[in-house]
């Protein structure tokens, strides 16, 4: 059926003068066919023909060219009536049939142009349907096309929402969400792992419940501000952590709106600040402590009894402290110059000096120097300054200048006081050689009568055997030699007499301690026979010589000898024994001994036998000791006494060599 309309609608297409050609030619071959087939042309089969050429005109060419075909076919039919052997009265049937051909015909061709009408509403019909099915493809087409892209979309986007959970579980910070009136609906694994608590919120809090309770006031304050506004907000508060613990976090909400611009969600993130909010109250609480330390020190830069000044790098002093301000009588805390301008003018060219060198060295320096007080006076000050350094560079100097006026003057004093000590000292030094002196008096009377009567005696010979006749020079001579002998040993005995008994200055030269102690020796020869002591020496070889005062160390080792004489006389004849030594010290000093066989010394007193006026003599005044531990000790030395074995007591006296002494002395 589809298939022959398509035919039909194609012929139909054909040209209009094509169409009635067909219906002329159809018309023509129907006459032949009836005029040369058919045995008659009155027979029936000649309408019948004529009307099935009718029929196909119609179906082939169209009402119009049926129509032409109905009358030519109709003028075909009458032709025998044309012809003269036909009767002139028509016969009914004829009429009839004639009447049915013109009716069939017409009908043929009302059918046709129903047909045609028909076939070209159904034509434009299928042509409509045509055109919607293709439609309709093409939109399925698309149709099929969006589905798939929105599967596709879809699966994107349930990938792209697995991956914005997952990022949002992972991010390391906590993500809520809350509702337009607050309550929280959503959190993420970070939140819900830092606080311990399930994804659901059934304890209806619009928080949670990890909030502090002592932020919730001020939490809910807010919440509610800004749900009312709309508007976002940051905050900080603490949060409590899986164990107990609460920590600071900021939280910043945002909210999300619709269409119409209400608020429909809130999001929140939050994000951990505790050490920073630690080291922000510690970093306060250090500002702080370094205010009040800037504030202390300060205070104590101004109240401390010191002059403080700083100079800046080329020497230029730029501050000044309250106590130099006050000391000066000058306001200003700048002074514009290198050199402090109360500083005594005869002390400005040994500063600055000083000062010069300083700053190219970069080394600290300390100086005395007069500052002039607020009313005129000047006083000695002594003043350190120390360079401030960065990355090795000088950019400051900082000084302090205290005052020294009392302990100058102190000093000066004590100068003064020393000389006048070592002035009696060195009078009480003499007035007890004298004194010793005049305790073996008797002894030097017999150390001298012995030469001078050696002498005599020589003299005497001498002068016999020069008033023989001739005279004897070979037997006048020796005796002339011995008396010249004998006159020189008075005479050192005599010199060093003197020399023990007058007051001389100290003064400093090597010396052998052995023979200094065999001329003290000497001295002592006659006090230690009267006495009945035995004396004993073991004086070491080759010892170093020491640097010191010849007369001071005899008159130390006669007071030694004389205080040991003096105390054996407590004890029986047979049992004074006195021994007198010297060795090299492990120090490497010269070390002298001095031992006898007294009574010894009490235990109560030794500690106390060197100190001035302390004695245990009934006739002695306690000075004699003291001296001499003043003047080992100034000597570099050191005297000591401790108990001898079996009984009596031991004087040490350690007394450095040379080099040693000039260090300990200051040379």
């Amino acid at each position: 059926m589809i298939t022959t309309t398509s035919a039909l609608s194609r012929i139909r297409k054909w040209p209009m003068i094509v169409n009635y050609a067909i219906a002329i030619v159809s018309a023509a071959i129907s006459a032949v066919v009836a005029f040369t087939v058919l045995p008659s042309w009155n027979a029936d089969p000649v309408p019948l023909l004529f009307l099935c050429t009718v029929m196909f005109v119609a179906l082939a060419a169209g009402p119009g060219p049926a129509a032409l075909a109905s009358v030519l076919t109709f003028l075909s039919l009458q032709y025998p009536l044309l012809s003269p052997a036909y009767p002139e009265v028509l016969q009914f049937s004829e009429i009839l049939r004639a009447g049915l051909f013109i009716v069939a015909s017409v009908l043929v061709v009302m059918l046709s142009a129903a047909q045609r009408r028909t076939s070209a509403s159904l034509q434009l019909l299928g042509n409509s349907q045509q055109i919607m099915i293709g439609e309709l493809q093409e939109q399925n087409d698309k149709l099929r096309v969006e589905n798939a892209e929105h599967s596709e979309a879809a699966t994107r986007a349930r990938a792209a929402e697995q991956e914005i959970r997952l990022i949002v579980d992972t991010v390391p910070a906590l993500i809520a969400r809350y509702r337009a009136d607050g309550f929280m609906d959503f959190r993420n694994r970070s939140w819900r792992d830092y606080t311990g608590l399930p994804q659901d919120n059934f304890g209806g809090r619009r928080w949670g419940s990890a909030l502090h309770p002592d932020d919730e006031e001020m939490v809910e304050r807010k919440w509610r501000e800004h749900i009312a506004t709309g508007e976002p907000f940051e905050l900080e508060q603490r949060l409590r952590r899986a164990d107990g613990e609460y920590r600071w976090h900021r939280v910043r909400r945002v909210p999300l709106r619709g269409e119409t611009g209400e608020v429909i969600k809130w999001y929140a993130i939050a994000f951990d600040i505790d050490e920073r909010k630690r080291t922000e109250d510690a970093l306060r609480e250090s500002e702080a402590d370094l205010a009040k330390a800037r504030h202390e020190l300060q205070l104590i830069i101004d109240t401390v009894p010191v002059l403080v000044l700083r100079h800046r790098a080329d020497g230029i002093i730029d501050y000044v402290n309250e106590v130099g301000r006050t000391y000066s009588g000058l306001t200003t805390t700048k002074w514009t110059t290198r050199t402090s301008i109360i500083t005594h003018p005869d002390d400005v060219p040994r500063l600055e000096a000083a000062w010069d060198v300083a700053l190219v060295t970069g080394e600290p320096f300390e100086s005395e120097v007069r500052l002039r007080r607020a009313d005129g006076e000047y006083r000695w000050f002594v003043t350190r300054r120390v360079p401030l350094r960065r990355n090795g560079e000088v950019i400051a100097w900082y000084a302090a200048t205290y005052d020294i006026e009392d302990r100058k003057r102190a000093e000066n004093e004590l100068i003064e006081s020393e000389r006048r000590f070592r002035e009696a000292q060195m009078e009480l030094a003499h007035a007890s050689r004298v004194v010793t002196m005049g305790q073996f008096t008797a002894s030097i009377a017999h150390e001298v009568n012995q030469p001078l009567a050696a002498l005599l005696t020589n003299a005497g010979t001498a002068l016999r055997w020069l008033a023989h006749q001739p005279p004897n020079l070979e037997k006048a001579k020796p005796s002339i030699e011995r008396v010249i002998d004998d006159g020189k040993r008075a005479a050192d005995i005599l010199s060093r007499i003197r020399d023990f008994s007058k007051k001389a200055p100290v003064r400093m030269e090597s010396l052998e301690v052995n023979d200094a102690i065999l001329d003290v020796m000497g001295l002592t020869h006659t006090a230690m026979s009267d006495n009945g002591v035995s004396a004993k020496m073991q004086l070491a070889k080759e010892l170093p010589r020491i640097l010191g005062d010849k007369v001071q160390l005899q008159q130390v080792v006669l007071n030694l000898i004389m205080n040991a004489i003096e105390a054996m006389t407590e004890v029986g004849a047979g049992s004074r024994e006195l021994s007198i030594s010297t060795s090299r010290a492990e120090s490497g000093g010269v070390l002298v001994a001095v031992r006898d066989s007294g009574p010894g010394l009490p235990p109560t007193g030794l500690p106390r036998i060197f100190e001035a006026f302390y004695t245990t003599k009934s006739s002695g005044l306690g000075m004699g000791l003291s001296i001499c531990r003043s003047i080992v000790e100034a000597h570099g030395g050191r005297l000591w006494a401790t108990p001898n074995e079996p009984q009596g007591a031991v004087f040490c006296m350690m007394l450095p060599i040379g080099e040693q002494s000039l260090e300990k002395l200051g040379g």
